[in-house]
């Protein structure tokens, strides 16, 4: 039983399951901000255009806009995702963290990168 464990624990803990759970639950809220964007700008624009040919300004109030309920859609979209981010991501990014790469005090430290004068005098010794 406890092979079981270990093994959906791995499959859990796996980057690829969190960040397909996100992308599905990100997908389905922009799917809405779309579809807003669609029902409440787009069509009441083209609308316009179907009937009269070319309008007059009168139509650019916003009851037949609707840029409240697109506006409103847009917000929803941002709180959730700030919740998923918050809920999901933050808290699975720290517990990636701490069981990929636990902090050994006695590890080595790597040597510092090298430095344009270290280049340099290297060069100088291939070509002596």
């Amino acid at each position: 039983m406890k092979n079981i464990f270990d093994e959906f624990k791995t499959f859990i803990l796996r980057g690829n399951v969190v960040q397909l759970a996100v992308a599905v639950v990100i997908g389905a809220a922009f799917g809405k901000v779309t579809s807003a964007a669609n029902d409440h700008l787009i069509q009441p624009i083209l609308g316009i255009f179907s009937d009269k040919g070319i309008p007059s300004l009168a139509w650019m109030d916003a009851k037949h806009l609707h840029i409240g309920s697109f506006l409103d859609v847009c917000i929803g979209f941002v709180i959730t995702a700030l919740a998923v981010f918050l809920i999901i991501v933050k808290p699975m990014n720290k517990l990636m963290s701490l069981t990929e790469n636990p902090k050994d005090p006695n590890a080595p430290v790597p040597p510092p990168p090298a430095t344009l004068d270290d280049v340099v005098a290297a060069l100088k010794d291939l070509k002596k």
